[in-house]
């Protein structure tokens, strides 16, 4: 009831929708690991401001990663983390100040063309041959960083990464969940220093977890069943997706 008191004044119609939008979100989330803002972006943006669309997001994105971490801490590859973390730091800055210098609509046309290029050769098969050292993962964290700081969209270096790493899928889908915990949590902070996040959001967001965690349990289900070269593969087409859908909104901007 408390909780109620606090929430954001939507049409019952609304707050039905988004619950049915965090579930698809979730299972999309539990099967790969990432796409839940793809989904919510693009079901959300048609009824609410982008701002509060963001805001949203990044605190589901959290709960997300702290409801599935536990299950998959065992298989996430720590070290590579922490240098992609330090990459992070390094390279959002930068990104930032792009978006001083180029306009964001071209740059972000840019990113996802050679995502969808570097997802097209993997495809056709490539795969890393050796892990990364510290010095390329902590360049790949910063190139992360400067994308998610230019066109908050940082995770499609990451994903390739380990996705094309000899490591594996499952430690690829793990790691990713910790990764985004990491970047979510840092976007978040920014935004509730500049008093975009109030008590009214995250009450909001607060009571979708059955939702959120309804849709990841299903997901985590259907990935278990999935071969792990399908699942790659599924992982490499929604990426392609996840892309194409960054340049219509380039294009459209």
């Amino acid at each position: 009831m408390l909780l109620g008191f606090f929430m954001l004044e939507l049409s019952p119609f609304l707050y039905i929708f988004i619950g049915i939008a965090v579930i698809f979100g979730g299972i999309l989330r539990g099967i790969c690991g990432f796409g839940f803002s793809l989904t919510l972006v693009v079901a959300l943006t048609f009824f609410l401001p982008p701002l509060l669309t963001t805001s949203l997001i990044f605190i589901w994105e959290i709960l997300a990663s702290i409801l599935h971490l536990p299950f998959v801490r065992k298989h996430v590859d720590w070290k590579a983390i922490k240098w992609l973390c330090l990459g992070c730091l390094i390279g959002t800055p930068f990104g930032v100040y792009s978006l001083l210098l180029i306009p964001p609509a071209p740059m972000t046309m840019i990113i996802n063309l050679t995502v969808i290029v570097l997802s097209l050769i993997m495809l056709r098969g490539y795969t890393l041959k050796r892990s990364l050292n510290a010095c390329e993962i902590v360049g790949t964290g910063a190139i992360s960083g400067i994308i998610n700081g230019a066109s908050a969209n940082g995770g499609p270096p990451v994903i390739l990464l380990f996705f094309s790493s000899p490591a594996g899928a499952g430690v690829g889908r793990a790691s990713l969940i910790a990764y985004f915990l990491f970047t979510d949590s840092f976007a978040s902070s920014i935004l509730i220093l500049k008093g975009a996040m109030n008590m009214q959001i995250f009450a909001t967001a607060l009571c979708y977890i059955p939702c959120l965690a309804l849709g990841i349990w299903i997901g985590s289900k259907f990935y278990h069943r999935i071969d792990e070269q399908k699942f790659k593969r599924f992982v490499i087409i929604l990426l392609i997706i996840i892309s194409s859908f960054g340049c219509i909104k380039a294009l459209l901007a």
